[in-house]
């Protein structure tokens, strides 16, 4: 968490700004790391709304005026906080939610995004998912139900990722965050991969295949060995913080989940998308099953100087 500068933290319109919990993450985060953090929030004007005070006052003319209170909201919020010792500024934006929540991020050069997951029926709504999709930089989304301490945190890396550069660095960055945010919240950490055999069913069973049973194990037993060694190699080099290293055979896309919600795992860390070219378990679709899957706080990261569709 020492690589966080610049925290942005989305401000929740509709609860006690002293209560919101991403604000509480925020300071206690930037308390601890010396970084700076912008309070934010969105005013997203609705002219349906907006016309039937057309009689009375402007849209446009509304519209500031309700920023211009936001604004003066989240002002008196920094005062409070004074005391934190935090460098605090603030800022609202108006304009389409997550859109102008990226624009923020990208605009302020910051390097954390902290906000309340949004309530939703599934795990995390299409704006919470819109952010994750086209942030460029860490999203901590936070489940409103968790409120007490971080005690629990999963690293779920890639190994497949580890045969290029930049998926190494991924890794490693995830495994960074959350080593972290495990230390500085004395929270269990544990680092999760996953593995399979490229083909095992269709060797199997496939109609036209005649491989032997002792042939599959063989390849099932390398293919293990394969990642466990590379897993070895990448959490080696965090010796100076206590985990636990799983390697699991399966589909992420179930594993993670059914280990996030058994264990009952306070916020995981994962990526969620890949450059052209880089294959990878936990990237695109697998990512958002995942995503789709899980009760749990997330931290969702992209690779370095990956640009965002939207600025």
């Amino acid at each position: 968490m020492k690589r966080f500068k610049h925290i942005i933290i989305k401000v929740n319109e509709q609860t006690k700004p002293e209560l919101d919990i991403a604000v509480l993450r925020g300071i206690e985060l930037a308390s601890k790391t010396g970084a700076k953090i912008t309070l934010f929030d969105v005013v997203e004007p609705h002219e349906t709304i907006l016309s039937s005070y057309a009689d009375i006052v402007g849209p446009a003319e509304l519209t500031e005026f309700i920023i211009a209170q936001r604004l003066d909201q989240l002002t008196d919020l920094a005062q409070q906080l004074q005391s934190t010792g935090v460098d605090i500024s603030v800022s609202v934006a108006k304009g389409k939610n997550f859109i102008e929540i990226v624009k923020a991020v990208i605009l302020n050069k910051a390097d954390l995004l902290i906000k309340v997951a949004n309530k939703s029926e599934k795990s995390f709504d299409s704006n919470d998912f819109h952010i994750m999709r086209k942030c460029p930089k860490p999203v901590w989304l936070i489940k409103e139900a968790q409120q007490d301490t971080v005690k629990k945190v999963l690293a779920a890396v890639d190994l497949s990722m580890e045969q290029h550069s930049e998926g190494r660095a991924q890794n490693r960055m995830i495994i960074d965050i959350a080593s972290s945010l495990s230390q500085y919240k004395d929270a269990k950490l544990t680092i999760l991969s996953c593995w399979s055999l490229y083909g095992e069913e269709a060797l199997k069973h496939g109609a036209f295949t005649r491989v032997s049973p002792a042939k599959i194990e063989s390849l099932l037993k390398h293919e293990e060995r394969e990642y466990q060694e590379s897993l070895n190699i990448l959490v080696n080099e965090y010796t100076q913080c206590k985990f636990e290293q799983i390697l699991a055979k399966g589909d992420p896309k179930t594993i993670i989940p059914a280990f996030v919600n058994d264990k009952g795992i306070d916020v995981v860390v994962m990526g969620t998308i890949g450059r052209s070219g880089i294959p990878g378990f936990l990237i695109g679709n697998t990512s958002e099953s995942v995503l789709q899957a899980i009760n749990s706080s997330v931290i969702t990261l992209k690779p370095e100087n990956w640009v965002s569709p939207i600025y």
